[in-house]
């Protein structure tokens, strides 16, 4: 699942140097962009509002649908 793979990542940067850690925080940044998308992908599939994903992720409907409404 997605948010394993997430927290494995979190938890490797535990001891890097800062520059290390920041790479990482980048690419996490990456991942949970790719995450996310992929699990309102799901979440319209298994029938879910755009209303509904829009309060799961904390945001406004037309922002959620302005971002993945045409994926």
């Amino acid at each position: 699942m997605e948010v394993n793979r997430l927290k494995t990542m979190v938890g490797s940067m535990d001891g890097m140097g800062p520059a290390e850690a920041l790479h990482a925080v980048a690419e996490l940044q990456k991942e949970v962009g790719r995450t996310e998308a992929a699990l309102v992908r799901r979440a319209r599939q298994a029938g879910l509002s755009w209303e509904a994903v829009a309060a799961c992720l904390g945001v406004s409907k037309q922002a959620v649908h302005k971002k993945y409404g045409k994926q």
